[in-house]
């Protein structure tokens, strides 16, 4: 018995749509990487002369659909008293605009 002509046509439709990338969509993500040097950059800045320690990323909020905000910690050691901050970073989904950074103890 040999497969119906629809039946191809049917998967390969299926298989065409499932390979086209939107050009919004690949837009829409940014990596990490892109704010991580900013984010380090502005703590130092704000704490110049501190250690800074046990660097990392927290996560990625959308804060609406024109902002996403990335969040990093770490731990400063200026004098005696460790103490963690934060630095948000926010950019436009899309574009990949920088908006803000904000940098403050927790």
């Amino acid at each position: 018995m040999q497969p119906k002509w629809w039946m191809f046509l049917v998967i390969s439709v299926f298989v065409l749509s499932s390979l086209i990338v939107h050009p919004g969509s690949k837009a829409a993500i940014q990596p990490v990487e892109n704010w991580e040097r900013l984010a380090y950059t502005a703590l130092q800045e704000e704490y110049d002369g501190a250690a800074l320690n046990d660097y990392h990323y927290i996560g990625r909020t959308q804060v609406n659909k024109e902002q996403t905000k990335d969040v990093f910690r770490v731990t400063v050691k200026d004098g005696s008293a460790p103490f963690a901050a934060h630095a948000e970073i926010y950019f436009h989904p899309v574009t990949g605009h920088l908006i803000s950074i904000h940098v403050f103890r927790l």
